[in-house]
């Protein structure tokens, strides 16, 4: 009898102890991303079981987005997660989980420039310099809002890869490099000893509405609500707000949006049924 039972408790136990392990395979690693990378951790492990394990597993080498876009889509053994700005593509293309991760910080954007053209930004009050050719834009050709920037008939150049924008802005190939306020000052700090004629620009800021979200491929709808039902929870428990400002905080004070002049852009791809609650940290900080 006592042997019987002993088997039954070796058996049984495994079963009860080890839950369900979930894969998180993902091509977006860098420094820009780690915020959304432990928000994403934060969210599953409001919403799945106890006794599941979570595997983050980052893709090995570099990956542009195109191809790990294409692997979501295509390939979601190879990468089952994104976390990107929304458009009518990726929506068509993928699940969405319609909760703007970045509180609209992202389409703040403020602009890295070459330090021989900073007094041509001054006294600058409207969308005209930008349009008319005064001033050469270079920007990610595979990045979403290179269509809102086209569309707002921004004079631009499109580079594929994200490192060398930094490379060509310090040549003077551009004059400026749009950035979120949540990347600006991380790359600024880390490029400046390298590409010394990069500096940030500190009168103005284009706006458009661009939320961010968590992507999965459409048949992954279980992920999908392990996603949602975590937000949903980190969002009345308060654990959302602040994971987000203890990222964001110094940096949205660094910027000084109120004391520079923003210039708002269009974005035709947007739905204005989409709520981005950015007024919040937008009048505290």
């Amino acid at each position: 009898m006592k042997v019987y039972l002993l088997i039954c408790i070796f058996v049984i136990f495994p079963m009860i102890s080890h839950g369900a392990e979930i894969k998180i395979k993902y091509f977006q690693k860098d420094e820009r991303y780690i915020y959304r990378i432990e928000l994403l951790k934060l969210a599953l492990k409001k919403s799945i079981n106890k006794e599941d394990q979570v595997i983050f597993q980052p893709c090995k080498g570099d990956m542009t987005q195109s191809r790990g876009l294409n692997f979501l889509k295509n390939r979601p053994d190879k990468i089952n997660i994104a976390f990107l700005p929304t458009n009518k593509k990726r929506e068509k293309n993928f699940l969405s989980i319609k909760k703007p991760i970045l509180f609209g910080i992202l389409g703040y954007r403020i602009f890295l420039i070459h330090k021989d053209v900073k007094q041509k930004f001054k006294n600058i009050n409207s969308i005209s310099p930008f349009i008319k050719g005064s001033f050469i834009c270079g920007f990610g050709s595979q990045w979403a809002d290179m269509k809102i920037l086209k569309y707002n008939k921004i004079k631009v150049i499109g580079v594929a890869v994200y490192s060398l924008l930094f490379k060509m802005l310090n040549h003077k190939r551009f004059d400026y490099f749009p950035r979120g306020i949540n990347e600006v000052w991380k790359e600024y700090d880390s490029k400046k000893d390298v590409y010394k004629n990069i500096t940030v620009e500190k009168s103005l800021a284009f706006y458009y509405p661009y939320p961010v979200y968590f992507f999965v491929n459409k048949r992954n709808i279980e992920l999908a609500y392990k996603i949602k039902k975590g937000l949903d929870i980190a969002e009345k428990d308060g654990s959302f707000r602040s994971l987000f400002l203890k990222y964001h905080k110094d940096i949205i004070n660094r910027s000084k949006l109120s004391q520079r002049k923003i210039i708002i852009l269009k974005n035709p791809e947007f739905n204005n049924d989409i709520k981005i609650n950015s007024e919040w940290w937008l009048k505290k900080y």
